[in-house]
C-alpha cells in the first residue's frame, strides 16, 4: 500500500518544520495562561458555549449566551469555543492550544500562498516567520477571545491560496496506489468561496478578504508576460469567483441584518463628538494611527491593550501631510519598480496593508481608535512592501550577497522577536499581572474594575476594594462597578457598606436588575421587610407580569403581617394563563401553609 503524498509538502518539509518550531517556541509558554478581559462573556459565562447550543450559536449574537446584546456575530469562532469546552471543560490550556494551532496554520498557508505568487523560498519563509512570531501578534493569539483573528486569517489565506492556484492552473494532485486524483477548477472555485464565507463567520472583518481576493487576481494577471489591460477580465473562472464571493458577502449582510436582526453597525462610543460625527475627522485621526502602526512594527515595545491619542479635529496636521507624502512616494517607487523589473511588490504590499485596515480606519465608526490586534493580517502587507523596496533599491548584482546576509541576520531577528513575544505571553498569563501592566499606560476605570474583579477572585478583598474605588474615581458612570464593590463588601461582612453600594447601582440605573436581589436578601436577613417593598414595587413596575417578582411580593406581604393580602396575591398568580404545573404546586402549598 502506497502512502498519500502531496509533493508540495514534501518539497517544503524543512520550511514547514522551521515555521512550526519557531511558532511553538514563541507560544508554548502561553498554553498555561489564564482567561482574561472579555473571555468571561465570550467563553466561560456563555451558556451557548457551555451547553453546546449550536442552533443558538448560529442564530443569535455572539454574547447572547451571556445575557448581553451586541453587534458581534461570529458563530464559527463561538462554535470552536463550544468544541473546546466539550473537550477541555473550562481549562484554559485547550483554548490557548487551539489558538496557537490556528495561528500556525495561517502562517503555513501564507508560506504556500507566497510561493504560489513566485516569491522565493527565502522571502516566503522570512515573511511567514515574521507574521508568526512578531510580538504584535500576541494579543491576537494568547487572548483566548481573540481567536476570531487567527481563525478568520486561516480561512482568508486558504481562500486566496486556493484562488491563486485556480488562476495559475495549479491543481492539487493526490496519488493513492496508482490512482491519480486531480482537483480542478470547480473544486478550487468552491474552496475559495467557502473559505471566504468561513472567514466572515469567524469574524466580521473577514468580509475584507474580498479585497485580498481581488488583489490576488490583479497581481497574478500583471505577472503574465503577455499581459495587456484588455486581457484583465479575460479569465472567466477568476472573474466569476470574485463575483460569487461578492454575492456571498452581500448575502451574509442581508442574512444577519434582515433575518437574524443583528445590526451590522457597532455602537458608536464616540457619538456626539467630533470624531463620532465627522468621517473626515475619523480618517484624519487614522493618519496618526498609521504612523503608530509603523513604529510598532519596527519597534514593538512597549505593547499594551489600551492605546489612545488625540483626535485630530483641525483640517490639516503633520500626520496628514506625512501620510499624503508617503502615498506619493510609494506610488513613485511602485512605478520605478515596474519600469526596472516589471514587478509589483511595492504596490501589492501597500494595497494589502491598507485594504485590511480599511474596516478599522474610521470610515465606519468602531469602538476604538487603535488596537495592536488590528495589525494581525495587515503586517503581512507591510513585510511584502519592505520586500519590494529591497527588490527595487538593491541592484541585481548585489541581491545574492544581500540574501546571504539576510540568511545570517534572519535567525537573530527571529530570536529577538520570539523573546519579545514570550515576554508578552508572560504579561498576558495572569489577569492581575496583565491589568497592572496595562494601567501603566492608561488610567482607565474599566481596567481598575477588571483588576478589582481579579483580586476578588483570589479573595484579596482589600486590594479589590481599593481598585473598585479607583475605578469609581476614574469614571463613575457604570452601575456594575458599585455592584461589584457591594458584592466584595458582602464577602467581608460589611453589610451596611454593601447596602449603600447596591442602592447606588440601582439609583444610577433603575433597570440594573442584578443589584436588586442581593439587596433584598440583605434586608430579608435583617428582617427589614418594609425596605423590601419599594424594591419589589420597582421590579414589578419594570416587569409587571414576572411571576418571580409577584411571588416575592406576596411572601413579603405575609411577613409583614398582611396574610390576607399575601394569599390574595398568590391566588392571583394561580390565575395566570399557561402557568407551569411545578409553579402551581409551589404556590398552592405556600397558600396552604399560610392558612
Amino acid at each position: 500500500m502506497s502512502f498519500l503524498v502531496i509533493k508540495t509538502l514534501k518539497d517544503n518539509l524543512g520550511n514547514i518544520i522551521i515555521l512550526a518550531s519557531i511558532t511553538l517556541l514563541a507560544y508554548v509558554f502561553s498554553l498555561n495562561n489564564s482567561f482574561v478581559w472579555d473571555d468571561e462573556q465570550f467563553i466561560y459565562n456563555n451558556a451557548f458555549v457551555k451547553n453546546f447550543e449550536v442552533e443558538k450559536i448560529f442564530t443569535q449574537n455572539t454574547i447572547a449566551g451571556a445575557g448581553e446584546t451586541s453587534t458581534y456575530y461570529r458563530p464559527l469562532t463561538t462554535l470552536s469555543f463550544a468544541i473546546d469546552h466539550a473537550i477541555w471543560g473550562l481549562n484554559p490550556f485547550g483554548f490557548h492550544l487551539t489558538n496557537t494551532l490556528l495561528h500556525l496554520g495561517a502562517g503555513l498557508l501564507l508560506f504556500f500562498y507566497l510561493r504560489s505568487l513566485k516569491f522565493s523560498k527565502l522571502s516566503s519563509l522570512t515573511i511567514s516567520s515574521i507574521f508568526l512570531v512578531h510580538p504584535l501578534q500576541t494579543e491576537a493569539v494568547v487572548y483566548a477571545n481573540s481567536r476570531g483573528d487567527s481563525m478568520y486569517a486561516f480561512w482568508a489565506i486558504l481562500s486566496i491560496l486556493s484562488f491563486a492556484m485556480l488562476l495559475k492552473n495549479k491543481y492539487p494532485k493526490f496519488r493513492i496506489y496508482d490512482l491519480d486524483i486531480i482537483f480542478g477548477k470547480i473544486f478550487l472555485t468552491v474552496i475559495t468561496i467557502c473559505a471566504y464565507i468561513l472567514a466572515i463567520l469567524s469574524k466580521e472583518i473577514g468580509i475584507a478578504t474580498l479585497g485580498l481576493i481581488g488583489l490576488t487576481y490583479l497581481f497574478i494577471q500583471l505577472q503574465n508576460n503577455n499581459f495587456t489591460f484588455k486581457k484583465l477580465f479575460n479569465n472567466s473562472f477568476g472573474i466569476s469567483t470574485i463575483i460569487s464571493s461578492l454575492i456571498a458577502a452581500i448575502g451574509y449582510l442581508i442574512f444577519r441584518s434582515q433575518i437574524l436582526s443583528i445590526s451590522t453597525n457597532q455602537e458608536n462610543y464616540f457619538s456626539g463628538t467630533a470624531y463620532g460625527d465627522s468621517i473626515y475627522v475619523r480618517l484624519h485621526t487614522f493618519t496618526q494611527a498609521l504612523w503608530t502602526y509603523f513604529s510598532l512594527i519596527f519597534y514593538p515595545y512597549p505593547l499594551h491593550m489600551e492605546r489612545s491619542f488625540e483626535v485630530l479635529v483641525n483640517p490639516i496636521s503633520l500626520w496628514l501631510i506625512a501620510t499624503i507624502a508617503l502615498i506619493i512616494i510609494l506610488i513613485i517607487l511602485g512605478i520605478k519598480e515596474y519600469k526596472k523589473s516589471r514587478t509589483y511588490y511595492i504596490a501589492f504590499g501597500s494595497l494589502w496593508f491598507l485594504s485590511m485596515l480599511v474596516p478599522v480606519s474610521g470610515i465606519i465608526p468602531v469602538n476604538g481608535l487603535i488596537y495592536e490586534h488590528w495589525l494581525y493580517l495587515p503586517i503581512i502587507g507591510f513585510t511584502i512592501l519592505i520586500y519590494g523596496l529591497k527588490h527595487l533599491l538593491i541592484d541585481k548584482i548585489y541581491q545574492r550577497k544581500i540574501n546571504e546576509v539576510l540568511k545570517s541576520f534572519l535567525p537573530i531577528l527571529l530570536i529577538v522577536l520570539i523573546g519579545l513575544t514570550i515576554r508578552q505571553n508572560y504579561i498576558w498569563g495572569d489577569p492581575i499581572r496583565f491589568y497592572n501592566h496595562t494601567l501603566q499606560f492608561s488610567d482607565s476605570g474599566r481596567l481598575h474594575n477588571n483588576l478589582a474583579m481579579a483580586y476578588a477572585d483570589i479573595k484579596d478583598y482589600q486590594n479589590a476594594i481599593f481598585q473598585y474605588n479607583k475605578a469609581i474615581e476614574s469614571n463613575d458612570s457604570y452601575p456594575q462597578t458599585h455592584h461589584n464593590l457591594a458584592n466584595t463588601y458582602v464577602s467581608i461582612g460589611e453589610y451596611d457598606l454593601a447596602k449603600k453600594e447596591f442602592a447606588t447601582a440601582i439609583r444610577m440605573n433603575e433597570n440594573f436588575l442584578p443589584s436588586y436581589f442581593p439587596l433584598i436578601q440583605i434586608f430579608d436577613q435583617e428582617k427589614s421587610y418594609e425596605n423590601i417593598d419599594p424594591l419589589l414595587d420597582k421590579l414589578l413596575e419594570i416587569s409587571p407580569d414576572n411571576i418571580e417578582f409577584r411571588y416575592l411580593k406576596a411572601q413579603n406581604q405575609v411577613r409583614q403581617g398582611n396574610v390576607v393580602e399575601g394569599i390574595k396575591s398568590l391566588n392571583e398568580i394561580l390565575q395566570t394563563p399557561n402557568l407551569s404545573t411545578q409553579i402551581k404546586i409551589i404556590v398552592t402549598n405556600l397558600i396552604k401553609s399560610y392558612k
